[in-house]
């Protein structure tokens, strides 16, 4: 029986788990990432290797709710259910954790994660555009970067991290390029398959070996836009996907809409395009350039959002989008209201289908997924 796309990635997970022991080792040091905030050139400076911790599975949030409450989001669950049942081979192998004050429910949940790994948590400033916003991100990378030389016994060099953010640049470009490949219509990938594809090549102990892993993905996807070997037919709708899921905690959403005849071209969020816009500034000091750029990260837990909001507006232009939909994972409040807002955006200014889709892991509700995205498909494909 053929295995499916999570059953896939939890191979290459534990075949990670087992380069990863052998790189510790060898001396190696390992830092556990649980946000789009965490500024991993710092960790690439000290000579360590990241690796990404969220859990993005239904199986260890029965563990999880012995402890947490029922009705947290998923992910938080997920990840907290990881770490206390030993689902997960690469937990054990982190040294220590870095998280970040998003939401409630992660920052609760860190202080129990803490038992388990020396853990720092950054305190994230909530409002962006607030010129003190700048001046205290920048003391808590700072904060950040004296944890890790604490805790891997090393120092970090400015020289180091100039060399991590140029490394770090490089991957955004690359992947930044991928991601624009599907401007092309149709596109030469589908949206189920860059995610997975993406999502596997990302464990890797060696960033030079994963840096030349994508700029063969993207070279080959070039060469097909340029062959006009394409993923699936024009007359799919193009869809944007905004909002939480832009992993693979959530395939079965993306899955719908690409069994169902649409086709996500553009993801905006955790893990999607809007991450990889922005190289970091190499004029700067290093530690400040590098906080700059992480602030620039977007999230419902700030207030106002409204980089966010420009984001979106943009994707719905540069990818020439036919209907949006937004996800959103329950008990995730700030997402939640905020999907109002992107609704304003979609169907108010840009006169598009607009489908806000709240849910989790499980694979419940598949049915009503199914109806109401087909519905959303057929009002796209009725537009026309």
């Amino acid at each position: 029986m053929e295995l499916t796309v999570k059953e896939k990635i939890e191979e290459v997970k534990t075949d990670f788990a087992m380069q990863l022991e052998m790189t510790k080792d060898e001396g190696k040091k390992v830092v556990g990432s649980l946000c789009s905030y965490f500024p991993r050139e710092i960790v690439w400076a000290a000579g360590a290797i990241t690796v990404g911790l969220c859990g993005t599975t239904e199986g260890p949030i029965e563990a999880a709710e012995q402890v947490l409450p029922a009705d947290q989001c998923p992910m938080v669950k997920a990840t907290f259910g990881r770490a206390i049942n030993n689902s997960c081979p690469i937990f054990p192998l982190a040294d220590c954790l870095v998280g970040e004050t998003t939401c409630d429910g992660r920052k609760k949940m860190y202080e129990l994660l803490g038992r388990y790994k020396p853990m720092h948590i950054m305190d994230l400033p909530q409002k962006p555009d607030d010129p003190e916003a700048k001046a205290h991100w920048r003391d808590e990378v700072r904060k950040m970067k004296e944890f890790i030389e604490y805790q891997l016994d090393t120092k970090i060099t400015d020289d180091a991290l100039s060399a991590a953010i140029e490394q770090g640049n490089r991957e955004r470009e690359v992947l930044r390029e991928i991601h624009e490949c599907r401007k092309a219509s149709p596109p030469p990938i589908m949206g189920l398959d860059l995610v997975s594809l993406s999502t596997k090549m990302s464990y890797s102990v060696d960033r030079g070996s994963y840096l030349k892993q994508m700029e063969s993905v993207l070279n080959a996807l070039k060469q097909r836009v340029e062959n006009k070997e394409y993923a699936c037919g024009k007359e799919r709708p193009r869809i944007l996907w905004t909002g939480l899921g832009n992993s693979l905690g959530c395939d079965k959403v993306l899955r719908l809409v690409e069994e169902l005849g649409g086709v996500v071209v553009c993801q905006e969020g955790c893990g999607g395009y809007t991450r990889l816009m922005d190289p970091i500034d190499t004029d700067q000091h290093p530690l400040d350039a590098i906080a700059d750029r992480y602030l620039r990260v977007t999230c419902s837990c700030m207030t106002p959002n409204n980089q966010r909001f420009d984001d979106i507006e943009y994707l719905i232009k540069e990818f020439n989008i036919d209907g949006v939909i937004d996800l959103t994972w329950q008990s995730c409040h700030t997402f939640n209201i905020e999907s109002y807002r992107v609704g304003e955006i979609v169907k108010g200014k840009y006169g598009l289908p607009f489908l806000h889709i709240v849910t989790d892991y499980s694979q419940s509700d598949v049915g009503q997924l199914r109806l109401r995205i087909e519905s959303f498909i057929e009002q796209i494909m009725a537009g026309r």
